[in-house]
């Protein structure tokens, strides 16, 4: 599978397993309530849903050089263009991105694995520290001037899963174009796995994993149809839901 320049992996497996970012494109604030999952807990300040996840997996993907920092850090040149393509058919606004990117670096994450507490470890800290103009340019067409390419600095806690946690590479674009945070965060979680469990996954179960013990049962009633809704998408993705509500992983569409 196609994974731009693979300068870094698009995600890794705690980012949508433990509930990082919430299956919603409207997320609300979190205030710091410790999230439970089967693979760790997880609490947020602020406010991160799919399109929070969109912007990550993006730039992460359409990344062109990275550059290792002294202490610790990790910087990106990426190409705001590309960025807004890879997000959408009609390209965000510039707007869009930067709000979202203030929601990203206000926000403070806060992860624990069985493996971490048996070491008294954690990782806490932000995904986004900054993002700044860089000196490299490229041509605008629209204006026949010059643009500015963007330094992405990375926040402590998305260089602490890129190093410690197992990386995934697929292309971004198909998830951030489902109509549904759910459908996405779906998604995320099933392409976490290498392989299906036998006979496939049951879907309210992937619901539940996705979206937390919370989930009652007109929740799920909602989640069953925003997910039907985007059944093409996620076919494209190379994800199908059949008729007795199992999912299963099939070669995606071309």
């Amino acid at each position: 599978m196609t994974t731009g320049k693979r300068v870094a992996p698009t995600s890794t497996t705690l980012q949508a397993r433990v509930m990082i970012y919430q299956p919603s494109q409207r997320p609300r604030e979190r205030a710091g309530q410790w999230i439970d999952t089967s693979y760790g807990r997880c609490r947020v300040i602020g406010r991160l849903g799919q399109r929070h996840a969109d912007i990550v997996e993006s730039m992460l993907y359409v990344a062109e050089r990275r550059r290792e920092i002294s202490d610790g850090g990790i910087e990106l040149l990426i190409d705001p263009a590309k960025l807004r393509r890879m997000l959408s058919d009609h390209q965000y606004s510039y707007d869009r991105i930067k709000k979202l990117l203030t929601d990203l670096r206000a926000a403070t994450v806060e992860i624990v694995t069985p493996k971490m507490e048996r070491s008294g470890d954690s990782i806490i800290g932000g995904l986004i520290d900054h993002v700044r103009p860089s000196p490299m340019t490229r041509r605008d067409p629209l204006t026949g001037g010059e643009r500015h390419l963007w330094r992405v600095r990375l926040g402590v806690a998305l260089v602490m899963l890129l190093e410690r946690d197992l990386s995934l590479y697929y292309p971004p674009a198909p998830i951030a174009r489902l109509q549904h945070g759910i459908s996405q965060a779906l998604a995320r979680h099933v392409l976490t796995h290498k392989r299906d469990p036998a006979g496939g996954w049951h879907l309210d179960t992937l619901i539940r994993a996705v979206g937390g013990e919370a989930v009652n049962s007109m929740m799920l009633r909602n989640y069953r149809r925003r997910l039907k809704d985007d059944a093409a998408g996620l076919i494209e993705i190379g994800i199908k839901i059949d008729a007795t509500d199992r999912v299963k992983r099939v070669t995606a569409a071309r």
